[in-house]
């Protein structure tokens, strides 16, 4: 299985230092998610010149902040920098970080949205001319005068049924976060129905899993870290969905109850350790190894990893540690 690393950074040199420790120790690319710190092209930028031969990518940029048009530039300018190529990941995000903290319209269909930035981005990456006389974006003409030498990877971030069956359908990969290896079985079913009703093959398509991960010798020394960012997700009607498949739609409710009672504390105690300890890296590295072995005979290709420091050690070495007990 690849082993790319997400931006974890806090800072752009801590990303730059941590990319390049990580390519030194056999990490194959570096991703960046966009949501109200720093900007994915700047980032990937920076980063670039610190890599020698990893690729670089968005798991995710959302597809409401930049038009299509813009989204090709972005796209094409990567390429040329990054020394293993570039691949967009685009996601529909939500509607607190388009429509609130990006003051755009969100859009009433993710998929039929999903459907055309993808088609309208490889047009343009194609070098494609393009007028359009419906959908979200109107085009008069509009044509990218560079298009990249080598094709430029889209990938879809999905969770259910009939994102992930567009995204066998029109992608060229698939980004899953906060997934069970069981979850990544019924990825596979409904990437592999959208790819027959498009008649294509997933033999070149890829298969990702955004995981968190933490080098500890006590699961105890990370479980307030993770308790807190996965009660967000526990409350996103998207994720509930796909945490209800494995029997986890109660501990959802009764997070989200506790939490609208602004009984904070017991909230973050009602996050099922089960919930955390599936779907993430922590442990010893032989604990590591042996959850993402178990991802690969389940069909995941690449792992994209966030190492999570714990609160108190110092941030850069921890996540080091961690980079090399994934490793």
């Amino acid at each position: 299985m690849r082993l790319d690393l997400a931006s974890p950074g806090r800072t752009v040199a801590e990303n730059a230092t941590l990319a390049e420790r990580a390519e030194q120790r056999g990490w194959g690319g570096f991703w960046v998610a966009e949501t109200n710190t720093w900007d994915a092209v700047g980032l990937c930028a920076s980063v670039a010149g610190r890599l020698r031969t990893g690729r670089l990518g968005t798991a995710i940029v959302p597809m409401q902040t930049r038009d299509p048009l813009l989204l090709a530039m972005s796209a094409a300018t990567l390429e040329q920098v990054a020394p293993g190529g570039f691949v967009l990941g685009l996601g529909v995000s939500t509607p607190i970080i388009i429509q609130d903290w990006h003051a755009t319209e969100w859009g009433s269909s993710p998929l039929g949205l999903a459907r055309e930035c993808v088609g309208l981005v490889r047009r343009f990456l194609d070098g494609e001319r393009v007028s359009t006389d419906a959908g979200r974006w109107r085009y008069r003409r509009a044509q990218l005068a560079r298009p990249p030498e080598r094709r430029v990877p889209i990938y879809l971030a999905a969770l259910n049924q009939r994102m992930l069956e567009l995204a066998g359908e029109i992608a060229d990969g698939v980004i899953l976060n906060f997934v069970s290896v069981g979850d990544v079985a019924v990825a596979r079913r409904h990437l592999q129905a959208g790819a027959e009703r498009a008649g294509r093959s997933l033999d070149d398509f890829e298969i990702m899993v955004f995981f968190r991960a933490s080098a500890v010798d006590d699961y105890g020394e990370a479980r307030e870290r993770y308790r807190q960012e996965l009660l967000t997700y526990m409350m996103a009607p998207v994720y509930q969905r796909m945490f209800a498949r494995e029997g986890h739609a109660d501990a959802c409710a009764e997070v989200e109850r506790l939490w609208r009672k602004r009984e904070r504390a017991q909230a973050l105690a009602a996050v099922p350790d089960v919930l955390i300890q599936e779907r993430t890296l922590i442990g010893s590295p032989a604990d590591i190894e042996a959850r993402l072995s178990s991802y690969e005979a389940a069909g995941v290709h690449s792992s994209m990893v966030f190492p999570v420091a714990i609160p108190g050690r110092d941030y850069v070495e921890d996540c080091t540690r961690s980079l090399q007990a994934v490793r």
